[in-house]
């Protein structure tokens, strides 16, 4: 027993160094760099001048954050209840969707909204033909599109957090008070609203993370009078070269969303339901009642809203751009033009794409599964996942860059697996949390080493939030952009990059036709997920 102990502490004790070697290296160290380089680049005195110097910059990306949050709370919030108080034919489907924000890549939400609200899109075309407007109508250009697909990409988020607290919450409490005669209005502002409020400010802080750290919404429909400081570290980094000036803004960035992060770390740790009875079972919609309509019709628009654009993808994908008639001429021309314009040839960027992700992938849940087990328990864990939700892609990106200089492949998938690393701690964690504790404790006491508890119990339990995990990631790798425009030195464009430069060129029949493959593997993703995570990914 004690040679079997012995080795299972080797193997434990070896995961840790493996672990630590992974954050060190490629966390730590790239942020550690952005900051000391901030440091000698600028004394303190003149770094604040630098910011002040952007006061614009930072009153614009507070105002478009806190806004496109309220929009994606009103719309994301009634959805939530919907979610977990309802059942309806393809409800699996609608909360496979809410992970669009994660990995719906965002050079194609920005093209998908060109095609449906832009000058020239749908929308404006029915109101110029059918409704008699003269010109078009600027749904898209300027602070209020930025908020527009802002809302579009987070709504879903909202819906998925709360909706699944929701449906969590015990009903004991509520039936306790049904039976005292409290009104539903009452029963929700007292009962209902204070359980649910952590995972409402939770998910609020994550949004407007998200809406502060944007940049390639903000760059592509925001106009001169809309920006970020995202925007503006990619600016004085890529356009500037000033390196120094754009580790400063990162460094000041990170220490901003630092206090969100450390509210969503917080308040998603209290976001559990305080009762524990079994939750009341979901209803369909009564469709006799003008509530039941309105809930039914609030979902089909919610759901409308949110599939438009990419179902915008599909139609221009397989249209001809000349005639309007159905047509494979866009996908034809990806898969036979060489890579003249964009680089490289549509399969080569398949491939760098899939084999990126494939890497990410497997770093991201081997490392979020030792970062949970309770036989390599890593100090501090909690902080490191909160710090790593309030670093940017770009800042990531300008340590790498700072660190290793332009990426190789292999530097580029670990630098994908840390964007992922978060997300797999969170599904892995959830999943262990639930594990047997009883069953565990008896193993033990019966004498079982924590290799076999890890391979008899844990592993088998969780086996399914693995798969979870790994979707997850590779989802995740398979859409991002900015990083891999930042690190790769022109051999590896992947599918992103390939779309980016198309839209570049003004071929967006082609960029739909790549969009769309890049669609379809992600909805793979999505719905990979929705599965082996049995409705509970965070």
């Amino acid at each position: 027993m004690d040679i079997g102990m012995g080795k299972d502490n080797v193997i434990f004790l070896g995961a840790k160094i493996l672990f630590a070697v992974f954050a060190i290296l490629f966390f730590a160290y790239p942020l550690l760099l952005v900051l000391s380089k901030a440091a000698t680049a600028a004394t303190f005195g003149k770094a604040i001048s630098i910011i002040l110097s952007k006061q614009g910059v930072l009153y614009s990306s507070l105002l478009q954050a806190a806004a496109s949050t309220i929009v994606s709370l009103l719309i994301g919030l009634p959805a939530a209840y919907i979610i977990a108080r309802r059942t309806f034919p393809g409800k699996k489907l609608v909360r496979a969707a809410s992970l669009i924000p994660f990995v719906f890549p965002s050079i194609l939400v920005v093209l998908s909204f060109v095609i449906v609200f832009g000058n020239n899109g749908w929308v404006n075309s029915v109101l110029r033909n059918f409704l008699g407007f003269t010109g078009p109508v600027q749904f898209l250009y300027g602070f209020w599109g930025v908020v527009l697909a802002h809302a579009f990409y987070n709504f879903p988020l909202v819906m998925r957090l709360v909706g699944d607290s929701w449906e969590r919450l015990g009903s004991q409490t509520y039936h306790a008070a049904r039976s005292l005669g409290a009104s539903r209005f009452s029963l929700f502002v007292r009962v209902l609203l204070p359980q649910l409020l952590p995972s409402i400010a939770a998910v609020a802080s994550l949004v407007f993370i998200y809406c502060f750290m944007s940049f390639a919404v903000v760059l592509s429909l925001g106009g001169p009078g809309v920006s970020t400081f995202e925007v503006e570290i990619y600016q004085q980094a890529a356009r500037n070269l000033d390196i120094g000036t754009a580790a400063v803004l990162a460094a000041f960035q990170f220490a901003l969303l630092s206090i969100p992060a450390a509210a969503y770390f917080v308040f998603s740790r209290k976001a559990a339901p305080a009762d524990s009875s079994a939750p009341l079972a979901p209803k369909k919609f009564n469709l006799s009642k003008a509530s039941g309509i309105l809930e039914a019709a609030f979902m089909c628009s919610a759901m409308l809203f949110l599939m438009l654009p990419v179902f915008s993808l599909f139609i221009f994908a397989f249209t001809d751009s000349q005639t309007g008639a159905v047509s494979l001429r866009s996908f034809t021309k990806i898969f036979s033009a060489g890579p003249s314009i964009t680089g490289a040839t549509a399969m080569s960027s398949i491939f760098y794409s899939l084999a990126l992700a494939l890497a990410a992938s497997i770093v991201a849940t081997l490392m979020g599964l030792i970062a949970t087990l309770r036989q390599t328990r890593i100090p501090f864990m909690g902080g490191l996942v909160g710090a790593s939700v309030a670093i940017s892609v770009l800042t990531l990106a300008l340590g790498y860059y700072i660190g290793f200089g332009p990426g190789s492949l292999l530097v580029i998938a670990i630098a994908h697996s840390v964007l992922a690393f978060p997300f797999a701690c969170r599904i892995i964690g959830n999943a262990l949390q639930k594990v047997d504790a009883a069953a565990i404790d008896a193993a033990r006491t019966l004498g079982a080493s924590p290799f076999a508890v890890l391979s008899k119990i844990q592993l088998p339990s969780i086996k399914k939030s693995i798969f979870a995990s790994f979707a997850f990631s590779f989802a995740v790798s398979l859409g991002e952009l900015g990083l891999v425009l930042t690190l790769y030195d022109g051999i590896y464009p992947t599918m992103p990059v390939y779309i980016y430069r198309l839209v570049s060129v003004f071929d967006i029949g082609a960029a739909a036709a790549m969009g769309l493959i890049l669609a379809t593997v992600s909805f793979m993703c999505f719905y990979a997920i929705e599965h082996f995570s049995e409705g509970q990914v965070f």
